[in-house]
């Protein structure tokens, strides 16, 4: 009895789950019947806005920020007196780990939001054309997080409608393939049913076809099919351009362009602690300061590893534009780094203007540069591609090397170009380097193969009468 009123509290937090939220100016009815509660096009279109918002919270939340980047070779944290990030780096973290619980549960409220979106009912007062944009949208989002559900903990339950009746409230786990299934149909569906760019200043930080293209491209990489990947990723080639200076990337001044950054995670400084703004400035901000208060540095409880600076050749430019010794008289050792640094609001606590660059073109270049080496293309094209990233930072053309070599030299690039940019475990994971990479930044730490998952939280277990502890993923 008691597994079955958690179960239905679950999903009735699934369903409504809006206490977290701090982005949104108005929040979808949710908690209603969408055939009573919606009555307008506009009731369709929040429910919408709320699954844009659930990205904020999977991916820039302060617990979820890091989940990519710690227990990798590229982030560490430096607050050693909280248990939960010292669980991260070394992993002795379980599957009651409050990182890993709110990023599982924020994961499936945004799919529940795109579910509602997708159940919407044929009596829905939203026209033809508004309907299927609305559709595309909510599978672009779908298959975000799914991927990151996929990719964190290999094999979990698939739901694919809102409704909250007994048959649909439990749900077994499902295999990776079965999971990535879903993922890249969604995915696929939405590169076809997005405009390539949208026209109304107000539809900025819409999904787009090209974006999709571009997740297409990641998708099937990690899914360890190059060839589709390179498909995909060849319907945004030349779509875009790389910045000149390295730091228009992430600079407020230069938000949705549509110039080199393919998708961004809408933020907007606000003036209010903990509504609009980002909180990267705040949590990756220099050490020694005193927090993100007015005219401190940040809160300083990790950043880059020693063994990530060291991999820059003293002549890359993303070594010295990105990356910081000593800020205002305090040495940053290890270097802290300066990419999510916003000039105007970055002394402000979790108020900066930053927003989160998903999708950019450099990683659209990578990716097809690993794809064409998976696929055994004899062209030069994959210099081409890996090159283009490597001349903007100013370091030497890279020609010549074997089908390995080549391998390791995207994984470093990736590394170079990416870092704290929520890819690198992923990468590690993709390449088969996790426990080797980590042992290399950190020779204290020696992991086994089942480090390369998370594990599923137990919550999501104990409340769900499909899933048993048997289905915890192996180690945990």
């Amino acid at each position: 009895m008691k597994k079955i009123f958690a179960t239905l509290f679950a999903a009735i937090l699934l369903f409504s789950l809006t206490g977290c939220e701090k982005f949104l100016t108005e929040l979808p009815k949710s908690s209603l019947v969408a055939e009573n509660a919606f009555t307008t096009a506009e009731d369709w279109e929040k429910t919408l806005t709320g699954a844009y918002g659930m990205l904020q919270n999977v991916f820039m939340q302060k617990y979820t920020i890091v989940l990519n980047e710690f227990g990798t070779d590229e982030v560490e944290p430096f607050d050693l007196s909280w248990a939960l990030y010292v669980q991260m780096k070394y992993y002795t973290f379980d599957a009651r780990h409050e990182f890993l619980r709110c990023h599982y549960i924020w994961c499936y409220d945004g799919i529940k939001r795109c579910n509602t979106v997708l159940d919407m009912p044929s009596s829905a007062p939203v026209d033809a054309a508004e309907r299927a944009s609305m559709e595309a949208q909510a599978k672009f989002l779908r298959a975000i997080f799914y991927f990151d559900l996929v990719t964190y903990y290999g094999g979990v339950p698939i739901w694919t409608t809102s409704a909250i009746d007994p048959d649909q409230i439990s749900k077994p786990r499902e295999s990776v393939d079965a999971v990535y299934k879903l993922i890249l149909e969604d995915m696929e569906a939405a590169a076809l049913g997005l405009p390539e760019k949208w026209d109304k200043p107000s539809d900025i930080g819409r999904a787009t076809s090209l974006a999709a293209y571009a997740f297409l491209g990641r998708f099937y990489l990690q899914h360890n099919e190059p060839a589709k990947a390179l498909d995909a990723l060849s319907k945004v080639e030349g779509k875009f351009s790389l910045y000149n200076n390295l730091n228009d990337i992430f600079a407020p001044a230069h938000k949705n362009e549509f110039k080199e950054n393919i998708f961004e995670i809408q933020f907007s400084h606000s003036g209010n602690w903990g509504l609009e703004g980002s909180l990267q400035s705040s949590y990756w901000g220099p050490r020694g300061g005193g927090g993100p208060t007015n005219n401190a540095f940040g809160w300083g409880g990790f950043g880059p590893t020693q063994y990530l600076y060291d991999q820059y050749e003293a002549s890359d430019k993303r070594r010295s534009e990105w990356f910081c010794t000593e800020y205002r008289g305090v040495v940053q050792n290890p270097p802290c780094t300066m990419k999510f640094r916003d000039p105007n609001y970055g002394d402000q606590i979790e108020d900066d203007d930053l927003n989160y660059v998903m999708m950019r073109y450099a990683d659209v270049l990578l990716m097809m540069a690993e794809a064409l080496n998976e696929t055994g293309d004899s062209s030069n094209k994959k210099y081409d591609c890996i090159n283009a990233v490597r001349r903007r930072a100013g370091v030497s053309d890279l020609s010549g090397l074997s089908q390995d070599a080549f391998r390791a030299a995207v994984l470093k690039e990736r590394l170079l170009e990416l870092n704290c940019e929520h890819h690198r475990r992923t990468d590690l994971i993709r390449f088969g380097k996790l426990l080797e990479q980590v042992h290399a930044a950190f020779p204290d730490i020696t992991l086994d193969e089942h480090c390369n998952l998370y594990p599923i939280p137990q919550q999501a277990i104990d409340s769900n009468n499909a899933m048993t502890q048997a289905d915890q993923n192996p180690g945990y």
